[in-house]
């Protein structure tokens, strides 16, 4: 069995991460910057968001985690709001201005997931999925 297969993911998400960063400069953001803010988005109206939450679903180490959020503070992004009943833990909430942009990153990422399903088969789409989601468990650390 040759090794490509690997090599073929690698190139695909390089692809793709490429693709969400010259979108994301339109808009004078970096890609980790729009899948924040459209991942708290979709989320903040169901639940609290952490950055508990970030890491784990960018699969980042902290370190990153932190770095990203501040940078996005000091851009006027979002705001950290400590939680009433346990000060440590700090609320991720969206501005004003990271709202205005929300609606156009959500487009963006509908158009590419669909861009995504036809390349993959929309027939295939569930079998991908898990096969990626085998993947990430089996190498995660």
């Amino acid at each position: 069995m040759d090794r490509i297969f690997g090599i073929l993911i690698k190139q695909a998400n390089n692809v793709i991460a490429r693709d969400a960063d010259k979108f994301a400069q339109t808009l004078d953001l970096t890609g980790m910057q729009i899948s924040i803010i459209d991942y708290i988005s979709r989320y903040e109206n169901d639940q609290n968001i952490f950055q508990k939450n970030i890491e784990n679903e960018f699969n980042i180490r902290r370190a990153s985690a932190t770095s990203a959020l501040k940078l996005m503070e000091k851009r006027d992004l979002l705001v950290r709001v400590p939680m009433q009943n346990d000060a440590r833990l700090k609320r991720l909430i969206l501005t004003p201005k990271a709202r205005r942009l929300s609606e156009q990153i959500h487009t963006y990422f509908s158009n590419t997931e669909t861009k995504i399903s036809e390349a993959v088969g929309v027939e295939n789409v569930a079998a991908v999925k898990q096969g990626l989601k085998n993947i990430s468990g089996i190498f995660e650390d």
